[in-house]
């Protein structure tokens, strides 16, 4: 078995706004796992942050964390560009660590990714991916066992091919692990050599699928990125999407309006590059928008009729935000 004190692993993460106490929560715990260095980026806090982050790395130790601070809030796009760059330049750091700053590692979490990396035969060119039951993508993955990737033509993963071409492709599954066509930032441990081979997450996205267009790269280079069920990850924070079983989160009244159209926008721009035919990706979208968005939710867009107003004013902002992404 690999250990943690044997592989130097290196954590990058992004915080923002008033969220140094989860922060340093994660940081805690990535240090117990057995990481040896974070590299942190101030994506724009206020000033109270900024010092609680000095305090923090006071903490820490100034060896084993350091601190990138961007003057305004560039999105997890640019925060995570910065960071990764800035690791790019550590070489005597063989493995990254990319965590958000609410990922909160379960004590073995970096010993098991390392455990199964080496069953898996040692190869730097495989990434490991930990498991957060909180994300939605990742518990289907699990259950159905079908490939988690940005699939030609569908849209948002719905494909009406699937009624003719058998489905979602299946997964392969090796010593306990899934492999991933993409992969979220939170959990994922890789070389740092690929950094030096792959581009760092495209800044123009912002916000949201800026890291499946970077970490997709891993296989479109020749290389694989495994699903770890057994290395876990706590969010400790509550995202926007988790309220999708009452209404889809693109017509929820309090969401953030630039979230739905970054999310949408970018969604469009990940998946273009593998549009086999316009046509079908179209379709796709029509009927994910009229069965997912707007039938799936119809009874709960009655039951707030008075927020009527902003329904509307949604489906204009996702028309703006298809027009975006195709553009």
């Amino acid at each position: 078995m690999s250990h943690p004190e044997e592989i130097a692993t290196c954590v990058v993460t992004v915080t923002y706004g008033e969220r140094v106490p989860l922060l340093a929560r994660v940081l805690r715990a990535a240090f117990q796992c057995g990481a040896r260095y974070a590299v942190v980026v101030d994506n724009g806090t206020p000033a109270t942050s900024k010092k609680a982050l000095v305090d923090l790395q006071n903490e820490l130790g100034r060896e084993a964390m350091e601190i990138i601070a961007l003057p305004r809030n560039e999105g997890s796009a640019g925060g995570f560009h910065a960071g990764l760059r800035r690791v790019a330049q550590l070489r005597d750091m063989r493995f990254v660590w990319v965590l958000d700053d609410d990922n909160l590692p379960e004590e073995n979490a970096l010993s098991v990714l390392m455990d199964r990396w080496t069953q898996l035969g040692a190869h730097e060119t495989d990434a490991m991916m930990c498991f957060r039951k909180e994300k939605r993508a990742y518990r289907k993955v699990l259950v159905r066992k079908t490939l988690h990737w940005v699939e030609p033509d569908a849209f948002f993963d719905f494909n009406l091919a699937h009624l003719w071409n058998g489905g979602k492709r299946r997964a392969h599954i090796e010593k306990g692990c899934i492999e991933l066509g993409v992969a979220a930032y939170g959990g994922l441990w890789f070389a740092r050599a690929w950094l030096d081979r792959i581009a760092l997450p495209p800044e123009r996205f912002h916000l949201y699928f800026d890291d499946y267009a970077f970490s997709r790269q891993i296989p479109e280079h020749g290389g694989r990125i495994w699903l770890c069920p057994d290395s876990r990850l706590n969010d400790i924070d509550i995202s926007w999407q988790v309220n999708r079983d009452e209404i889809h989160p693109w017509l929820e009244p309090t969401t953030e309006e630039r979230r739905i159209f970054c999310t949408i926008r970018n969604r469009l721009w990940l998946e273009r590059p593998v549009v086999r035919s316009r046509s079908l990706h179209m379709v796709n979208m029509a009927l994910y928008l009229g069965v997912k968005v707007i039938g799936a939710n119809l009874g709960a867009m009655a039951r707030r009729f008075r927020s009527a107003p902003v329904f509307v004013r949604r489906f204009r902002l996702i028309g703006r935000a298809i027009r975006a992404g195709l553009s």
